[in-house]
């Protein structure tokens, strides 16, 4: 993350886009951020949203996001100008001095997915995103390949733990899961498949590859995937 010495100045040189603007004002208490691609990842912890009424100042509003790492604590805040919105990320507390006070501007906020239709649970109070190849054969594996001494994983439905359970940051950072609408078949119409990709770059994935298995239909090919990019 590049550091800034203060806020961002006034006015366009100091804007950010509308789309980052627009994710920033839905992040809500309870989720799990990265910004700027950072190796870190972010829990919404307080969310506060103040207008600004005093009309001596140029700001229209803030919303300030209190972020909680490990070993930090971080405030993201979005101002509102007349003209344009400007995002900034302050250090309020760290382990680090080479970051201590120092005030970063912010130009990319993922907001993570936290919820699948199957989990991973064991004995504590976090639920992991399942690994797929595990699942295939009925086997409860999480996705971030963390062990348990106990033995005791179970794979259960996101709906019996959440959101008493609290998501594992690997396997939100990791699995990026994406929603795969249900796939037919081009030729008959006949539902072959839907569910979830985990751990998949959107760009390398154009279609799917299919052989209709009604007997009377002999399609075989590839069928085009329309995946949120």
């Amino acid at each position: 993350m590049g550091a800034i010495d203060s806020a961002a100045p006034d006015g366009p040189d100091g804007a950010v886009d509308g789309e980052l603007v627009r994710t920033i004002e839905a992040v809500e208490e309870g989720d799990f951020l990265v910004i700027n691609d950072d190796t870190r990842t972010w829990e919404v912890t307080d969310v506060v949203d103040r207008a600004i009424e005093d009309s001596t100042d140029d700001c229209q509003s803030k919303r300030v996001c209190r972020l909680s790492s490990r070993y930090a604590v971080f405030g993201l805040e979005l101002v509102e100008y007349l003209d344009c919105h400007e995002a900034t990320l302050h250090v309020l507390e760290t382990n680090d001095e080479l970051e201590a006070n120092r005030t970063y501007a912010v130009d990319d906020v993922q907001v993570l997915d936290q919820q699948v239709p199957w989990v991973v649970v064991g004995n504590g109070s976090t639920y992991h995103f399942p690994d797929p190849h595990a699942a295939a054969y009925g086997e409860a594996e999480p996705a971030c390949g963390v062990e348990d001494a106990d033995n005791s994983f179970r794979i259960t439905r996101i709906s019996a733990v959440y959101p008493a359970y609290s998501g594992c940051r690997n396997c939100l950072r990791q699995a990026k899961p994406i929603e795969l609408q249900p796939v037919h078949c081009p030729k008959c119409n006949k539902a072959i498949c839907h569910g979830m990709f985990q751990e998949v770059e959107l760009a390398a994935v154009d279609g799917l590859s299919i052989t209709c298995p009604r007997e009377r239909c002999d399609f075989d090919g590839v069928v085009e995937l329309d995946l949120e990019r």
